[in-house]
């Protein structure tokens, strides 16, 4: 679904996608709701080369909470990520299904602002679970499997009724667990602004315009 808001740059773009869905275990997944807002082209770059289907680009990405505190500026990547287009829902991330729609019609060196949001967050949520509870039992069994890290703090798990939850506190000692089946990013938007950085053909499919391969770069 996509709505409009006079109040972004440009009437901003929005739509629901499954974070840390897991098909093959049967879990959902967290229902974030993403809006994209495109910046205005400068006018001498209007006409340059712009994204379409199977392209690869690059970009650079800043994040921020809801409350303006940096988590990452596009100076702190070391190198552009670089993500084919129309591929992005493989990948499975609201994210870069966000990028994806993001630089479409783009030219290098265009921003956009991506904004990710669990909705507000829920107390009724957050739940102290025996240890000794068939449910843990069951995590516990499932998250000792190899290369799964065994019953820990900051694990997402699937629930039996097939929510997603994060395991908050783990005390062996005194025998509970918190569970938490908030959205991790519940109460605290995240925001993000995508610069792209380059356009080139994909090798694997001739995509691009012409025979020849073409790149544009920032």
């Amino acid at each position: 679904s996509s709505s409009s808001s006079s109040s972004d740059p440009r009437d901003a773009e929005t739509f629901e996608a499954p974070m840390l869905q897991n098909v093959r275990q049967k879990v959902k997944g967290f229902t974030t709701t993403m809006a994209v807002s495109k910046l205005p082209t400068e006018d001498d770059a209007a006409d340059g080369r712009k994204p379409e289907e199977g392209d690869l680009v690059s970009i650079v990405f800043s994040a921020q909470t809801e409350d303006g505190e940096l988590l990452q500026s596009m100076e702190d990547m070391e190198d552009p990520i670089t993500f084919e287009i129309g591929a992005s829902g493989a990948m499975g991330n609201p994210l870069f299904l966000a990028f994806d729609k993001a630089v479409r019609g783009m030219v290098v060196g265009d921003q956009a602002l991506v904004s990710a949001s669990g909705g507000e967050y829920d107390p009724n949520l957050l739940f102290k679970v025996p240890t000794s509870h068939p449910e843990v039992a069951r995590l516990r069994e499932e998250l000792d499997q190899p290369g799964k890290g065994g019953l820990h703090p900051g694990a997402t798990v699937a629930l039996s009724n097939g929510n997603a939850a994060v395991i908050r506190e783990l005390d062996e000692e005194r025998g509970f667990v918190v569970l938490d089946a908030n959205h991790p990013f519940a109460g605290s938007d995240l925001q993000f602004a995508v610069k792209l950085m380059g356009i080139e053909d994909n090798p694997d499919t001739g995509s691009g315009p012409g025979a020849g391969p073409g790149v544009a770069e920032a």
